[in-house]
């Protein structure tokens, strides 16, 4: 008898038809793991380091980061970095006088370097000259569609990455959809198999209710890296295992 990918025979994979409320998944999950901890960071810090951690573990991107700020410190915290950052204040104007290949050679161990470093310096450079100062301060300003509208023009900047500004930084009401949240979205059947990463973004704005998409995210990621794997998901020690459709496993 062939197995699935969690090792258990598929006749024992009981597939239900029905995907489970985000609600109930909610509780499960909150029962299961703690909601980790997410420091606050500036808005402009928090989309070098989304950008920073695309495509890489969130290990290179902190040494990507901590290059910067060793490279080009802030010596006023609250002035040159436009917030305190658990891995150490970059100042900004330092980075974008920088030369191409002294920003690429800073930010290479987060892996594509060659195109964060070009959306970074384009990002400060865009800033300083429409601004007039290399913030993203503003966006507190903007409703939360008027400022993912805003973000996803900049260079390299999609709508989780937006997303992920808006909810870490201005503590709005959406729910990023990283690789974690898109795989496990696709297996409760919330979405299509199939389905991108901004349709399952949609989709969950409608079906997660907006005070719990901060903890829905973050349990979902927790969720994601321990149990929900990409190749051999566990699904024998899922709290999910009787509701899960397990579409794709």
């Amino acid at each position: 008898m062939s197995s699935n990918a969690a090792g258990l025979p598929r006749a024992a994979c009981r597939q239900t038809t029905r995907s489970p409320e985000p609600d109930l998944v909610l509780g499960r999950l909150s029962e299961r793991f703690p909601v980790p901890d997410k420091p606050r960071l500036a808005p402009l810090d928090e989309l070098v380091l989304t950008i920073l951690s695309q495509s890489t573990t969130d290990e290179n991107r902190d040494r990507a980061w901590r290059t910067l700020a060793a490279r080009y410190p802030a010596e006023d915290v609250g002035g040159a970095a436009g917030g305190a950052s658990p891995t150490g204040p970059i100042s900004w104007e330092s980075v974008l006088r920088a030369t191409p290949a002294e920003l690429e050679d800073a930010v290479r161990v987060a892996g594509l370097a060659n195109q964060k470093a070009p959306a970074i310096h384009a990002a400060l450079q865009r800033l300083r000259d429409e601004v007039g100062r290399i913030t993203l301060d503003h966006l507190e300003e903007m409703g939360d569609e008027e400022a993912i509208a805003y973000l996803t023009t900049f260079r390299g900047v999609g709508v989780k990455t937006a997303a992920c500004v808006l909810c870490f930084s201005l503590r709005r009401p959406v729910l990023p959809v990283d690789t974690h949240v898109l795989r496990i979205a696709r297996r409760l059947a919330w979405v299509p198999p199939r389905a991108s990463a901004d349709l399952t973004y949609t989709t969950l704005s409608r079906t997660v209710s907006p005070s719990e998409r901060f903890r829905m995210h973050m349990l979902l990621i927790t969720f994601g890296r321990s149990l929900c794997l990409a190749r051999a998901p566990r699904c024998g020690e899922c709290p999910l295992e009787p509701e899960c459709p397990r579409i794709g496993v």
